[in-house]
């Protein structure tokens, strides 16, 4: 049973290791269907998409004409009896419609541009939180097993203290590696409940159904990345850019709201028997106030939201390689991990217990050495955790999540 035992603790990199093959190109559909019907339902999403509704809305606004025609009517009984009607019309003579339209075109980018960014955020943030779940599973798995392992190597050793094959020392050892064990595995419970809650979140359901993680994952090259054509497909620059845009229209907008609107108007009625007909002309006069402060803060918004694009572009810039770098050596080191370590692991633990079960190793020295083992198992765990957060953190950096994952709505 101690053999036994020991052969399901060896295997719990199994969990995690399995044969290489080719990476695939895009994501499991299974993991595409989920985080799909998640972000679909998600409250932040729905709130962008509401967002985006009303950003088309003010741009239907803005692109209807500023001034409605002015119906005049006038009667005077006096010495005379005068009846008269008029229309009067404002003139959009610097075109002010087409600036104020031109802004919310580019505010309605930015808020499209800021959903597709949201949805990107949230699956990969479904992708990080997914992972860490897995590998708490993982690793709880193993610390059960390992703590089966440790009380069951507790009780052979009483037995051989009883049997006279081993000393007092190696039985005190024995129990507190039970006791460690047990300590570990309650551990594993606690970041297990955080891992699941984190999950719970972000997707809105306590499971069960939560997707697997597809075991490998693509070959990043950073030295042929580019990473102009990426910054520019960014969402997070998107942005960026149409917000600078949309500054720079308001500043077009503030400098023909400094030009008045005339208006126009005609008249005819009657004064007794006589036909009465007028034309009016009427133009504000801008000298109270001739609206130049107005000019002076768009310019300044226009520097600050210049400013802030070229910070985020640089940013996202070094995002983009560092996380390409990170992923890359992360995958590099599990692959390798894959090729040799599990393995020798396996082979190592079943040597252990060879060894130990026929006296050709003390006590103290097999626990040194299984304990050496064991942290190699959830070392490998983590290390596969690690790599799906440098993949999530890749697809974030890149802009590349709604290809990955085949998000639904990339192209609204």
């Amino acid at each position: 049973m101690f053999k036994q035992c020991l052969f399901l603790v060896a295997a719990g990199a199994c969990l995690v290791s399995v044969a290489m093959a080719a990476p695939p190109t895009t994501a499991d559909p299974a993991l595409t269907a989920w985080v799909n019907e998640v972000i679909s339902q998600n409250p932040e999403m729905q709130a962008a998409q509401a967002a985006v509704d009303a950003a088309g809305g003010r741009s239907r606004a803005a692109n209807q004409p500023l001034f409605n025609p002015e119906l005049e009517l006038e009667y005077e009984d006096a010495d005379s009896t005068t009846v008269a009607g008029g229309l009067n019309q404002a003139i959009d003579w610097a075109d002010k419609r087409g600036a104020r339209t031109a802004v919310a075109d580019f505010e309605q980018a930015a808020a499209i541009a800021e959903r597709q960014l949201i949805r990107q955020t949230l699956a990969t943030g479904l992708l990080q939180a997914l992972a860490d779940w897995h590998t708490a599973v993982a690793i709880k798995q193993l610390s059960e097993e390992q703590a089966l392992l440790m009380t069951r190597f507790a009780r052979i050793a009483e037995r051989r203290r009883k049997a006279g094959d081993l000393g007092q020392v190696e039985l005190d050892l024995a129990h507190l590696a039970a006791a460690e064990s047990v300590f570990e595995q309650a551990d594993a419970d606690q970041n297990l409940m955080l891992a699941h809650r984190a999950v719970s979140v972000l997707s809105g359901n306590d499971g069960p159904g939560w997707p697997a993680l597809p075991a490998h994952l693509p070959d990043i090259d950073p030295e042929k990345i580019d990473p102009d054509r990426l910054l520019n497909d960014l969402p997070l620059m998107q942005v960026a850019l149409a917000q600078m845009s949309a500054a720079r229209a308001s500043v077009a907008l503030s400098v023909r709201e400094k030009k008045p609107d005339p208006t126009i108007g005609f008249r005819v009625g009657k004064e007794d028997s006589d036909t009465l007909t007028g034309l009016t002309f009427s133009v504000p006069l801008f000298v109270r106030n001739t609206f130049s402060a107005e000019v002076d803060v768009a310019n300044a918004s226009l520097i600050q939201a210049e400013r802030a694009a070229a910070n985020v572009r640089r940013q996202a810039r070094a995002d983009l390689v560092a996380t390409a770098q990170i992923y890359q050596s992360s995958r590099l080191v599990w692959n390798a991990w894959l090729a040799s370590g599990a393995p020798r692991l396996n082979q190592r633990s079943e040597l252990l217990d060879r060894l130990w079960q026929a006296g050709e190793l003390n006590t103290t020295d097999y626990l040194v050495q299984l304990k050496q083992a064991l942290n190699t198992e959830i070392s490998a765990i983590k290390q596969h955790g690690r790599m799906w957060q440098a993949w999530s953190a890749w697809l974030a950096a890149s802009g590349t999540a709604d290809q990955w994952l085949n998000l639904a709505g990339e192209k609204q």
